[in-house]
């Protein structure tokens, strides 16, 4: 039997939909004939019966199965724009109260209590572990204990990169362009081999993590405009500096390639924090100067503010 029945969302025309395909199946379900005392009987009790039978089967069909969604179990390594721990100088030049404590040690590097991984924790109610140090590289041969090699030897030997791990967040590259100087096409190889060997390793513990390469925040304009003096809330000189632009561009065209070269992805975060640079208004900073007592509280000078960590946080949750 083919029963026709509209497909309106009015939860009245449904209803009175189902109800009807219902009333068609019994029917079916009890047959035909002239009632009699035993029949009235019988094609009660199949009527009731009937009216069960199809019941149910509408019952699991509108039921279904109830997906539950997984509790996300991120991982993340980088620099100092992640780790953001508490420098001295930031916290003279602001006054007390407004530099956060570091966060317990854990055998990582120092951390801070604000940093966008705490922010992240919190927005998203699972698990985030990150493992980012100050002055981090990919493959600069400068500092091997900062290295990207070492925070995934940190995490696997924690681990805390597990198949229940859900996402792995690297943003790293641009202390690279400074601690190992040479010919661009060299180091981009360099970066990107690197990049293979870690999050080779990266995907063998952790087989059911999704692997992303994350941009660096709009730290300056897009042509280097930087503000580093905001003192006393009086307008602050505009500063181009090319360098920091260039080195930020060769940092995102790294993490590019990598991206594709390990089947990964590349999470691009400027175009999304546009307009909060170093030289943004008062209202609308999320990067600090270097003297600088003006803008929202901060750990570390040209870094993100408290609010920057929560707001660059807030843009990651949505790309989990």
């Amino acid at each position: 039997m083919v029963v026709f029945c509209p497909l309106i969302g009015e939860l009245v025309v449904v209803t009175f939909c189902l109800l009807w395909t219902i009333f068609l199946y019994v029917l079916v379900l009890m047959g035909l004939g002239f009632p009699n005392e035993r029949s009235v009987v019988m094609k009660s009790r199949r009527f009731v019966a009937a009216i069960s039978a199809v019941v149910a089967g509408f019952s699991s069909v509108v039921a279904g199965p109830v997906a539950v969604a997984q509790e996300k179990n991120v991982v993340m390594f980088g620099d100092s724009v992640l780790a953001n721990p508490t420098f001295l100088w930031a916290e003279i030049f602001q006054g007390p109260g407004k530099a956060t404590k570091n966060a317990p040690g854990d055998w990582r590097c120092p951390r801070g209590e604000s940093r966008i991984a705490a922010s992240l924790q919190r927005l998203i109610g699972g698990k985030v572990e990150d493992f980012a140090c100050t002055g981090a590289v990919a493959y600069a041969p400068i500092d091997a204990n900062k290295s990207l090699k070492k925070q995934v030897d940190t995490a696997l030997n924690q681990n805390q990169l597990s198949p229940a791990t859900t996402n792995v967040l690297i943003q790293i590259g641009v202390n690279d362009t400074w601690k190992a100087p040479g010919l661009y096409h060299i180091q981009s190889q360099r970066f990107v081999d690197e990049m293979r060997v870690q999050v080779g390793r990266i995907k063998a513990a952790a087989p059911n993590a999704r692997v992303s390469f994350v941009s660096y925040p709009a730290m300056v304009g897009p042509h280097g405009e930087t503000c580093p003096f905001h003192i006393n809330n009086a307008p602050a000189p505009v500063i181009p500096v090319g360098a920091v632009r260039s080195a930020l561009n060769a940092a995102h065209d790294w993490q590019r390639q990598s991206a594709a070269a390990t089947g990964s992805d590349w999470i691009n975060i400027e175009p999304e924090t546009k307009g909060h640079d170093m030289c943004a208004p008062q209202n609308q900073r999320w990067v600090a100067g270097i003297l600088d007592n003006s803008t929202e509280p901060y750990n570390i000078t040209t870094h993100l503010t408290h609010r920057g960590n929560d707001e660059v946080a807030r843009i990651l949750s949505r790309h989990l």
